[in-house]
């Protein structure tokens, strides 16, 4: 008689139960206008094949802060101190500007589209917010605030087939600057009207986004709104 063949039964991971913990970050969404430009530079660019991740246009942000993982009734807690905080600045504007990477061009780590601007008033708007989560005892990044829209981050190339990746970003950058597709020269306004506490979801398609949170600039604290509301 034949060995019957066995069957492995792959199990489902367990969904996300109310104690699992939330992925949080704040930022300023992006209008229309500078979503397009973002989709047809992560395109361009993308087609050089570089060893970059690149973003999803839909999920581009100008991050304030990054959070991580807390607990539900924390981000809730958050979902209703953020407001009148963010409420306490007046709105303005800002503008797309060129192209850059950090940390620098030698040792290229993320791809971004520079903003120009008040960007004083920025990262004032991103001081107090920041004051928030020191005082509550949230996590929170200290790194100097740099404000940006990030395009892609390049992977860890270990055999060397990264190495001409400075050069040729370079060389791209300045042809996309010449073409008048991203200068300071021609600029989309960047309205900075709202502010949004993310949820983030991690999936092997990319990152979700739901905005848990819609805070206004100079405007009457009132509760905040959801999506689902």
């Amino acid at each position: 008689m034949a060995p019957r063949k066995v069957r492995y039964v792959k199990e489902r991971p367990p969904a996300p139960s109310v104690e699992s913990a939330w992925r949080l970050f704040i930022s300023v969404p992006l209008p229309p206008a500078v979503t397009t430009l973002v989709g047809e530079l992560v395109r361009d660019l993308g087609a050089e094949g570089w060893p970059v991740r690149w973003v999803a246009p839909d999920t581009a942000h100008i991050t304030l802060q990054f959070i991580g993982d807390v607990p539900p009734e924390r981000a809730e807690f958050l979902r209703l101190a953020l407001p009148p905080v963010v409420a306490r600045h007046d709105a303005f504007n800002l503008r797309t500007a060129d192209l850059g990477v950090f940390p620098n061009q030698r040792r290229p780590r993320v791809i971004w589209l520079g903003l120009y601007g008040p960007a004083h008033r920025l990262a004032s708007l991103r001081d107090d917010i920041s004051d928030l989560l020191r005082q509550f005892e949230f996590p929170l990044d200290d790194k100097e605030f740099h404000p940006h829209v990030t395009l892609g981050r390049v992977r860890d190339v270990r055999d060397g087939s990264g190495r001409d990746l400075p050069a040729a970003i370079q060389r791209r950058f300045a042809e996309v600057a010449a073409s008048g597709q991203v200068t300071a020269k021609a600029p989309i306004p960047v309205p900075v009207q709202e502010v949004h506490l993310v949820r983030s979801f991690l999936g092997r398609e990319g990152a979700r986004h739901e905005p848990i949170a819609r805070c206004p600039l100079g405007a009457p604290v009132a509760k905040p709104r959801r999506d689902d509301e």
